[in-house]
């Protein structure tokens, strides 16, 4: 594992001279390797993805979406977008914001299951979402206050989309961000539930090697994820 390191750390110095030399260090060139989680995957990352290779045509971007927990040096990837903790002590995190939550369901189910109240949740089926929603959640409303209420969770996913696309089957209330469900609840297809309430908001992150060397590929890369960050 030494001898790893410091071949790593041998090449990052290589790398940072060649790009000093090519005077190139503005220029994200070569192939950036992304991996991301599935749901989020496919709206925002992928938008800032896209926004990247118009600005830089050169550029190539291989996408990976994952709702797994990955070694990053194994996936051959420079950077993970990870949303909630990044657990792995050995990675470098940039924070690019958090995104928040509410509680949805179907119009069927809320007809069956009768009006939801933080008293009666623990009773009424929820979907978990693994490991974000499960057990019990923490609510907020705008005043500050804040509340744990355990819910039960016969259906549970690691994947976001799957979770989601479970709540508008109707196999019980769920969690969702507000870009993921807002259209589905102006037309009617999901209702939110306790609207005095948000869940806790989750932090995402870009999570990278320690190196002495960031290629401008990967610096870009965080520029253009905190400004499709910050229109969501």
């Amino acid at each position: 594992m030494r001898l790893v390191a410091e071949a790593r750390a041998l090449a990052d110095r290589w790398a940072g001279l060649a790009e000093r030399v090519s005077d190139a260090r503005s220029r994200p060139e070569g192939t950036l390797r992304v991996v991301g989680p599935s749901g989020y995957g496919t709206g925002f990352l992928t938008d800032a993805v896209t926004d990247l290779h118009a600005a830089w045509p050169e550029l190539r971007v291989e996408l990976t979406l994952t709702d797994r927990v990955i070694d990053l040096a194994s996936a051959g990837a420079e950077c993970w977008v990870c949303v909630g903790e990044v657990r792995d002590p050995g990675l470098v995190r940039r924070t690019l914001g958090a995104t928040q939550r509410v509680l949805v369901a179907s119009p069927a189910l809320l007809a069956r299951i009768g009006p939801v109240t933080i008293a009666r949740l623990p009773s009424l089926p929820c979907v978990g979402l693994v490991p974000h929603v499960m057990g019990t959640l923490r609510l907020l409303d705008k005043s500050g206050r804040s509340r744990m209420v355990s819910i039960d969770t016969p259906l549970r996913t690691d994947s976001l989309l799957s979770s989601y696309r479970a709540i508008l089957n109707g196999a019980g209330i769920g969690a969702a961000a507000p870009w993921m469900c807002q259209a589905d609840i102006d037309a009617g297809r999901v209702t939110r539930v306790l609207p005095r309430w948000w869940l806790e908001p989750v932090g995402i992150h870009v999570a990278m090697r320690p190196s002495l060397y960031r290629p401008a590929r990967v610096t870009a890369l965080i520029d253009a994820l905190r400004h499709r960050m910050h229109r969501l």
